[in-house]
C-alpha cells in the first residue's frame, strides 16, 4: 500500500490555519524519519529558525505526539500516535481483508481496482491494486471520494437507508469536474436510483475526464454499505473492445459477493 504524501505547504488552500499546517508537517517528518531527530534538523529541514522549532517540538512533546529523549534530545513518536493507531487496528484490518480481493479482481479484469471505504459520511480512497497491463492507473490513496460523482461514492450512497441518504444529498456542494459531472439533487437520485436496480454504479467522465469507474457496495451483517470496491479503466480503451465492458460489471459482482458474505459473516 503506498504511503500518502502530504501535499507542500506552499500548495495549502487560503484559510489554512498556518500554524497548525507547520505542526502538522513537522509530526508527518518524524513520523516518516527512519530515526529519532533533533531540533537541528527540524531547523534545518524547515528552514525556521531554533525558537519557533523548539516551540512546535514542545507543543507536540506536550500534547503526547512526541517524546524526548533525555539523554539525546531527539524526538521520536510519542504514546498518543500508537494509541491512534491501535484505535485505528480495526479499519486497517478491513483494508487487509480486502486487498487479496482486489489484487485477484485486477488480475481477472487487467485493471486498476480500488477500495473506498465509508468513513465519517466520506468515502476514502482506502486502497488499490494494480494490473499487469501495460495502461494501469495509480490512486493516491488517502484522497476523498466525492459522493455525487465517483463510482465508489455513488455506490455507498445509493444503498443507504433513505433518510440517511437524503441528509447527505442536502449537504452536497456538487463541484464539478467535467462536463459529465451531475451538479443538481435531482439527477443523482435518478442515477442513484438507476445504481439501486442494477446494483452497481457507473462513473463515466464524471470525476476525471477520459476514465470510466465502476464500483458496487460491500455491505455489513445489517446490510448497510461500509465500503465499495471499483474498477477504473480508460474511457477509450475499455469502450473499444466489444463485451467487455459487460465482462468488467460481471466480475466486480462475483467479487463483490465473495467479500459481501465474508464480511457480514
Amino acid at each position: 500500500m503506498d504511503a500518502l504524501t502530504l501535499p507542500r505547504e506552499a500548495d495549502a488552500p487560503a484559510g489554512n490555519i498556518q500554524s497548525l499546517e507547520k505542526g502538522l508537517r513537522i509530526l508527518d517528518e518524524i513520523i516518516e524519519s527512519p530515526g529519532p531527530l533533533k531540533l537541528s534538523d527540524i531547523v534545518r529541514r524547515f528552514d525556521m529558525d531554533r525558537a519557533s522549532a523548539f516551540r512546535f517540538l514542545q507543543t507536540l512533546e506536550h500534547r503526547g505526539f512526541l517524546r524526548k529523549d533525555a539523554t539525546t534530545k531527539e524526538y521520536d513518536v510519542g504514546g498518543r500516535v500508537y494509541y491512534w493507531a491501535s484505535r485505528l487496528r480495526e479499519k486497517t484490518r478491513l483494508i487487509d481483508t480486502f486487498h487479496d480481493h482486489l489484487e485477484r479482481l485486477a488480475g481477472i479484469t487487467q485493471q486498476t481496482t480500488h477500495l473506498g471505504l465509508f468513513v465519517n459520511d466520506r468515502v476514502l480512497l482506502a486502497d488499490f491494486a494494480l494490473s499487469d497491463s501495460l495502461v494501469s492507473i495509480r490512486h493516491v490513496i488517502g484522497g476523498l471520494e466525492p459522493l455525487h460523482s465517483s463510482a465508489v461514492g455513488k455506490a455507498v450512497l445509493a444503498h443507504l437507508p433513505q433518510g440517511r441518504r437524503e441528509a447527505l444529498i442536502a449537504n452536497l456542494d456538487f463541484v464539478q469536474t467535467t462536463k459529465n459531472t451531475i451538479t443538481n439533487a435531482d439527477d443523482l437520485r435518478i442515477d442513484l436510483a438507476v445504481t439501486r436496480e442494477r446494483g452497481y454504479a457507473i462513473d463515466a467522465n464524471e470525476t476525471h475526464e477520459g476514465l470510466t469507474c465502476i464500483a458496487r457496495p460491500i455491505f455489513n451483517a445489517q446490510k448497510v454499505p461500509i465500503a465499495s470496491i471499483g474498477i477504473t479503466c480508460v474511457t477509450a480503451l475499455v469502450s473499444a473492445e466489444s463485451g467487455r465492458f459487460e465482462h468488467l460489471i460481471k466480475s466486480i459482482q462475483e467479487i463483490g459477493d465473495v467479500v459481501t458474505t465474508q464480511i457480514a459473516g
